[in-house]
């Protein structure tokens, strides 16, 4: 059975599961996969290290936020503005970042994504630090204060991008980004540009991120700049070492297993152990 199936099937059983912890992290956990999805496209496949990629889930949420405080609360609409929105930021960071490599890469992309972390932290308007409480967005027919209607939407999203990243690494261009994480050099010197093929492999992560993003934002009803710390790039970093990389079932196998040890931490010592929850999730994953 091929990767894209065990997506499919896998992702099916939650919608049978009523246990506690899977009730708390399964919605959550789609819309982690996606944003996984993204990075794992240039981390796994292309081999660009980015720290910034929560950076453009980060965007794509406060898209909403931002619409729904102008009064637009059409979700469509809102999917639109974070795809524009992250594909424009993903185009001038790919564009600055991509022409370095290695620790510099790693440093720019690490800049930009503590940048606009504190730029939204200094927008007192839109709720600075404390972030901004939002209502979920109008998907015309479809009530998303449903939970099974806001499940199945986030299913959804989750089954098309991961068509759409089978679709991409199976065709040339995925052929072409995994050569270039082999050997560079020698696709340069075929005469391809490997620049240009990863920037348009960041550009499409940055865009699903920020897809991921917006629907972070409809699921959670709230907004923050603690979405786009560089701290969340590495959980998601994390996540796909954990289910493997250039694979394309990696981000979900990997989300399951950080998202049910987080949640499982969770209740077991409360909010009030996050400095234990995190040296024990730490030493869980220190083997990997």
């Amino acid at each position: 059975m091929g990767y894209h199936c065990w997506v499919c099937v896998i992702s099916h059983l939650y919608a049978f599961c009523r246990f506690t912890i899977l009730e708390r992290c399964g919605d959550a956990n789609h819309v982690v996969v996606i944003a996984a999805m993204g990075l794992n496209l240039v981390l796994g496949y292309g081999g660009m290290v980015s720290f910034g990629h929560a950076a453009f889930v980060g965007i794509g949420a406060y898209c909403v936020g931002i619409s729904q405080f102008y009064g637009i609360t059409n979700g469509w609409a809102h999917l639109g503005f974070s795809v524009v929105t992250c594909g424009f930021a993903g185009l001038v960071i790919g564009y600055l970042a991509l022409r370095t490599s290695g620790i510099y890469f790693i440093m720019i992309t690490l800049a930009f994504a503590q940048m606009l972390f504190f730029l939204f932290v200094s927008l007192e308007a839109y709720g600075g630090d404390d972030g901004m409480s939002i209502d979920r967005a109008e998907f015309g027919f479809i009530d998303l204060y449903d939970p099974l209607r806001l499940y199945f939407l986030i299913w959804c999203a989750l089954a098309l991008v991961s068509l759409v990243l089978m679709f991409i690494v199976r065709s040339r261009f995925g052929v072409t980004l995994r050569a270039i994480k082999s050997n560079e050099s020698r696709v340069e010197a075929m005469g391809l540009s490997p620049l240009r093929f990863k920037m348009v492999g960041y550009l499409i992560s940055a865009v699903i991120c920020g897809i991921a993003g917006s629907l972070f934002a409809n699921w959670q009803e709230y907004v923050s700049p603690d979405i786009m710390h560089w701290t969340r790039s590495g959980e998601l970093m994390i996540i796909i070492i954990l289910g493997g990389l250039a694979t394309l079932a990696g981000p979900l196998l990997g989300a399951i297993v950080f998202l049910l040890l987080e949640e499982s931490l969770l209740l077991l010592l409360g909010r009030g152990g996050t400095g234990l929850r995190r040296k024990l999730i730490g030493l869980f994953l220190a083997p990997c």
